[in-house]
């Protein structure tokens, strides 16, 4: 009998530590995920971004749902143009840089308010198309939209190494809002326009910022925009709060559960406010006889920050703001709307 009993606690024990090495066995951590491979579209080897200035019609805090920004006319000027293109291309062993014969800076104005309290007209006001292409050369932004991936891609932009136009100091002031303000303006689809009728306007419900319209808030300044597209791997709403980040600042927890398509820094220049102007302007003036500085204080001012912006001399820079004046045609003749 107790030969038994021994026999019978033995068996139980060795069950027991069976079941202990099994349970062990089951439990070791799973294999890492990375998530990367997981994407659902290519990853993009070009981008090109376009800023094209415009007025409005309508209300700027009405924008993301009844449209309104409407090309300005481009002129003949050679520095001062209204529709500007930057693009990069990913390099091996060098990552995204500016691609050959592309424009390194973006040249734009502050814009200043012409409406009323509480319903403000700024102007003027730009729109940024963000275009990618794949390694083919062909255009992409679908993927970004298509088969759920608009839920998961957000653009953020945010301004770095701010300096003074002038002395080229660094600015004490470094909060982004404080310079850019930025509208997400997306459509469905993404490739029509909501002027035309064939679209709605869906960037404040589901942002994207594959279009967006930004003012500039401070003139005079050089900055880096730093352009980043969000890819979240569950989302991409914070988490806690279940809302989108602000176009500034993506949460904590989101910079955590994802990761970045693309992260690049666009040199921009706010040369001058919409508040500037030549007072002595004059459709048939003699160039040649408007020596530097010799006219009011605030013609000056703003020629030598045309000067300094782009590096070129007084008579150069009168004669282009003279070509925006007088040959942009018809303010409402652009060919671009939102």
């Amino acid at each position: 009998m107790k030969r038994n009993v021994l026999k019978s606690a033995l068996t139980l024990l060795c069950a027991a530590l069976f079941a202990v090495s099994f349970s062990a066995c089951s439990n070791d951590p799973d294999t890492p995920v990375n998530e990367n491979d997981k994407k659902l579209h290519e990853d993009p080897a070009k981008v090109t971004i376009e800023l094209v200035e415009c007025h409005m019609h309508g209300s700027w805090n009405k924008i993301e749902t009844n449209g309104g920004p409407h090309q300005n006319p481009e002129s003949k000027a050679k520095y001062l143009k209204r529709i500007q293109e930057i693009t990069y291309e990913v390099k091996p062993g060098k990552g995204w840089t500016l691609a050959e014969g592309s424009r390194d800076k973006f040249y734009v104005i502050k814009a200043e308010d012409y409406g009323k309290p509480g319903d403000p007209n700024p102007a003027p006001i730009y729109l940024m198309f963000i275009k990618y292409y794949n390694n083919k050369g062909e255009l992409m932004n679908n993927q970004f939209v298509e088969n759920g991936q608009d839920a998961i891609h957000q653009h953020f932009f945010t301004v770095t190494n701010i300096k003074s136009l002038l002395t080229e100091q660094p600015e004490a002031d470094t909060e982004t809002t404080n310079y850019i303000e930025y509208k997400y303006v997306d459509t469905t689809p993404w490739n029509e326009t909501f002027h035309s009728g064939k679209a709605q306007l869906t960037g404040k419900t589901n942002p994207i910022g594959l279009k967006g319209a930004i003012r500039f808030l401070k003139d005079r300044v050089t900055m880096d925009l730093k352009i980043r597209l969000y890819h979240g791997y569950q989302g991409k709403k914070d988490a806690k709060s279940g809302t989108f980040s602000p176009f500034y600042k993506p949460s904590a927890l989101q910079i955590q559960r994802g990761t970045w398509d693309i992260n690049i820094n666009v040199p921009v220049v706010v040369y001058a406010s919409r508040a500037d102007e030549i007072a002595e302007l004059d459709e048939n003036m003699d160039f040649d006889k408007i020596p530097e500085n010799s006219l009011s204080e605030g013609s000056n001012k703003f020629l030598q920050a045309i000067m300094k912006a782009f590096g070129i001399s007084w008579k150069e820079a009168l004669m282009d703001y003279h070509k925006v004046y007088y040959t942009a045609g018809d303010t409402e003749s652009g060919a671009i709307w939102l």
